[in-house]
């Protein structure tokens, strides 16, 4: 306080404002911050995926040193399996292309003026 201004002409400070702390996103619902709020941190991050990088070196171990009967000479390959699911998982979703213009329909299809779908344009 300066000696020359009065005690009362000194400006009222406001006491500081708590930091408003934010948990989950806005219009998060408040159970799902709840319950999922742990999975949001970087430790669970990457202790997520050490465990699937040990899972997976864990797998090709076992496929490397347990010895299977084979069916035909190309299950000995290795990758064989990963390979052969790709190729199918491929030929799966390209094969949207031919059905998706077999089954569409044309885009004026419900333009006709046949007066069952309502008022017509």
């Amino acid at each position: 306080m300066s000696p020359d201004k009065p005690k009362d002409q000194e400006p009222q400070r406001a006491p500081p404002a708590a930091p408003e702390i934010q948990l989950g996103e806005p219009g998060e619902h408040p159970l799902s911050v709840l319950i999922f709020s742990w999975m949001r941190t970087p430790l669970f991050f990457r202790f997520f995926m050490a465990i699937l990088a040990g899972l997976g070196a864990l797998l090709i171990a076992l496929e490397l040193v347990l010895v299977r009967r084979s069916f035909s000479s190309l299950e000995s390959l290795p990758g064989f399996f990963g390979i052969f699911g790709f190729i199918a998982f491929g030929i799966a979703v390209l094969s949207g292309w031919p059905l998706g213009r077999l089954m569409r329909r044309h885009e004026d299809y419900y333009d006709t003026s046949s007066g069952e779908a309502g008022d017509d344009r």
